[in-house]
């Protein structure tokens, strides 16, 4: 794509990347003032611990930071709350500073604005802090002003989050997985993970899949994704394909709670059959399965079992939107 069309790609994915850790607590801070008749007694300050930690936790981290100079009550509770760290809200090199006094855990961490070939210190430290941290939620992107550049290797730190929930990670090259421990137990929470602009192999998709064993959705946007997608998850529920360069297969072997699967805006380049590159979509075990598109005739070669669904193109429509899979199926 020329780069306005991808740019314009890049900021409306960005616009659905969540402020991490709960965008609705903090992304527009209220305006406070005290209540009328209001007689100066710090009422505040003698609410439980616990209670002064919610507070606090869902404060813009500067905002939470300045709560130590309330009272003597307050010094230390900042740095014992949850805390949503987000790159926008405090210059660059406070941002080490935080992750390495804060205790944790850390609800969430967005760094969506930086650009780490001229952070390399900080390109090593904050994964390696953040996994350490429990962190929850973790928007990670790189040089989202220039898609067009090279992608630099993702710190591998990154894949030693355990804590992890959610993960958005946009323009890297996903790291070689020989050497990072395997298994349920590295990513034993991560339901829900985003992949824009990201150069992985099958292997690394494959290492991803078989180490997050609760993960329900996947999303590949944009991506250098490999020549194979081959899915197989027992606990996958959607997954999304859109504007990802597959130029083999998608194949889901083994999904069963897999209800949506979703190949939006295939690219049309390249060589094969007719106009575009030919993918076969092979669905062998989805028994949940309701819901597949969009179809390209042109693009895809739909496979259910061993049986090949054919679609008679009509003159003025090259698409078929969306195929109901279920009736597929006993």
């Amino acid at each position: 794509l020329p780069p306005p069309t991808m740019a314009a790609i890049v900021e409306q994915v960005m616009g659905w990347f969540p402020e991490a850790g709960g965008a609705q607590a903090i992304a527009k801070p209220p305006s406070l003032s005290a209540a009328a008749g209001y007689d100066g007694e710090d009422r505040v300050s003698a609410l439980p611990d616990d209670l002064l930690r919610n507070i606090v936790s869902r404060l813009v981290l500067k905002d939470a930071a300045r709560t130590a100079s309330l009272a003597s009550r307050w010094r230390h509770l900042w740095k014992s709350a949850p805390l949503v760290l987000r790159d926008v809200d405090l210059p660059r090199p406070a941002v080490g500073r935080v992750l390495a006094d804060h205790s944790g855990p850390f609800r969430g961490a967005t760094f969506a604005r930086c650009r780490f070939a001229y952070h390399g210190r900080a390109l090593a430290d904050w994964p390696r802090l953040l996994a350490s941290k429990g962190v929850e939620e973790l928007v990670l992107v790189d040089n989202v002003c220039d898609p067009t550049a090279d992608t630099l290797p993702l710190p591998a730190d990154v894949l030693r989050c355990a804590s992890l929930q959610r993960l958005f990670l946009g323009f890297w090259t996903f790291p070689d997985t020989a050497g990072l421990p395997r298994g349920a137990g590295v990513f034993p929470y991560l339901r829900e993970l985003y992949m824009f602009l990201i150069t992985i192999t099958d292997r690394g998709l494959d290492y991803m899949l078989a180490c997050s064993p609760v993960l329900e959705t996947l999303a590949l946007i944009f991506n250098k994704t490999p020549e194979r997608v081959l899915l197989r998850s027992k606990s996958l529920r959607c997954v999304l394909l859109w504007l990802s360069m597959v130029e083999g297969e998608v194949a889901v072997v083994d999904a069963p709670l897999l209800e949506r699967l979703v190949l939006f805006e295939a690219p049309t380049g390249g060589s094969g059959e007719g106009d575009g590159v030919l993918v076969k979509v092979k669905i062998a075990c989805a028994p949940k399965l309701r819901v597949l598109g969009y179809l390209e005739p042109r693009i895809h070669q739909l496979h259910i079992g061993d049986k090949v669904i054919k679609c008679s193109l009509t003159q003025g429509r090259a698409r078929a939107p969306w195929f109901q899979a279920s009736r597929y199926w006993a």
